[in-house]
């Protein structure tokens, strides 16, 4: 893990292997970010919730490989707000369902389980942070994109 400071704000990156035992490394870090930014308890359970499914996201795509490809955090702590990008060094892991609207059945609450062709996952990260956006991972065309997530603190 390492920082660096910018005018007015400060950078976190942690990168780890793609697969599904470090997400706690990842959630610690994520809190103790969380923490530093001033999200009350709830906001930072939120946020928890979204990178994990993120983080999913990507592990299930890429399966089972060697040598695991890499999980890059960048969290940019700013006064009021949070930004979270995850990304991968693998050009096959995409993000871009998540931008997908997620249409809730009109049905009865035991019904959300057959959202229209889209995980829940994705529909909690459209729900949990108040922007969300996939960016092109460099100036290669083949560079692997990465997710966006961006969580402002409450006025208040």
């Amino acid at each position: 893990m390492k920082g660096q400071t910018e005018a007015g704000s400060k950078t976190v990156v942690l990168c780890v292997p793609l697969r599904a035992d470090d997400l706690d490394t990842v959630r610690l870090a994520l809190y103790g970010v969380a923490v530093r930014v001033g999200f009350s308890y709830e906001a930072i359970e939120d946020l928890k919730v979204a990178v994990t499914e993120a983080c999913n996201y990507a592990i299930l795509q890429a399966g089972e490989r060697e040598p695991l490809p890499r999980l890059c955090l960048t969290f940019m702590l700013r006064e009021t707000e949070l930004k979270i990008r995850i990304g991968t060094d693998a050009t096959d892991v995409t993000f871009g369902e998540a931008l997908r609207p997620v249409k809730l059945p009109q049905e009865r609450v035991k019904d959300l389980g057959r959202l229209e062709d889209s995980p829940i996952g994705l529909y909690l990260l459209q729900a949990l942070v108040d922007e969300l956006r996939v960016e092109p991972g460099g100036e290669n065309e083949d560079a692997p994109e990465a997710i966006v997530l961006i969580k402002r603190l409450a006025a208040g």
